[in-house]
Parts: C-alpha cells; structure tokens; sequence
C-alpha cells in the first residue's frame, strides 16, 4: 500500500475558505448596519446643500433682519422695536433685549447709533421651515454728542431661524458663550 503525503497547504484549505467566509459575512453585516445609519442621520434631512431657493430665501431674509435688529439710532428707537416686532420671535426676543440693554440705556446721553451690516452667511441647517445660520457681521458704533467718535467691530454668532407664515424670522441667538 502506497501513502500519499499530504501537502501543508492540502489540510489548510478548508480553514482558509472558512476564514474568508466568515471575515466576509462580517464586513457584509457592518456595511449593512453602516448604511442603515447613513439613512437615520439628522444630516440627510439637512437640504441647505440641494435646495438652493430656499437656502437662498432664508440667506436673503435673516441678513435683511439681523441688520434691522442689531442696528439702533438714538432719535427713533421706534424704529428698532419695529425690528424687533417683525423679525424675532420665541426666546429671541428677551435675548435681544438682554443684549442691547446697555446700548438702549447709554444711546440718548451719549447720542449713539450702532449700525450692523451683515458681510457674510451661511446655512448649517435646513430641515423644512427650521433653519440655523452663521453669521458674520461689522458694527460701527457712532457717538454724535459733544465730539463725534466712531468704533468698528466685528462680530460672529449663530441664529436659529423658523419660517411662519412665508417669512423667516429669529427664534434663538446664540453668541458662543457659555
């Protein structure tokens, strides 16, 4: 009777196919779990990126309100709580409020008129009438009492936004501090 010698790699093959196999099934279980999450994120409801009308209108209308709410002239403050009245809503309101309050209480003895302009935007978030914005904005700051003085800042914060009524309007300022 004649032995056959095996051959090393004879014996291995069966584990070889098996590793594979299994190593195979695990990629393909993670791969299936991974999209699964790729569907359930927040960000695939985020359109800022693919609805370029309605990014485009929040842009349009948030700068519009930004710089009529952070802009106070001491002969018409009428005219900033107009502001306040057309474009805030929810918690912005008293955060407004909170903000300017000093600018409010110096602006008549110091004859003061703060104007912001809006430089640049951009949209974090948008999910259907909710929206989140960055924004960059100069503030100039003019003292019209006894010598004329002029200050200039700049400014960084974020807006949560709600569309009401076909118009976007400030629900939450927020300024990055804690």
């Amino acid at each position: 009777m004649i032995s056959r010698a095996r051959s090393p790699s004879s014996s291995s093959t069966p584990l070889s196919v098996t590793v594979v196999v299994r190593t195979s099934f695990c990629f393909a279980a993670w791969a299936f779990a991974s999209a699964a999450a790729l569907n359930d994120e927040p960000g695939r409801q985020n359109t800022a990126l693919t609805d370029i009308a309605r990014t485009s209108e929040v842009k349009g209308q948030i700068t519009e309100a930004v710089g009529a709410v952070f802009s106070f002239d001491y002969a018409s403050p009428a005219k900033a709580d107009a502001a306040v009245k057309k474009y805030l809503t929810g918690k912005a309101v008293q955060q407004h409020e909170d903000m300017l309050a000093e600018v409010r209480a110096q602006a008549p003895k110091q004859k003061l008129v703060l104007t912001t302009t809006v430089t640049e935007s951009g949209v974090e978030l948008l999910d259907g009438d909710r929206a989140r914005l960055i924004i960059f904005a100069d503030q100039s700051n003019t003292r019209t009492g006894k010598s004329e003085e002029t200050t200039y800042a700049a400014a960084m914060f974020a807006v949560d936004a709600v569309r009401r009524g076909g118009t976007w309007r400030i629900s939450a300022i927020d300024t990055f501090t804690r």
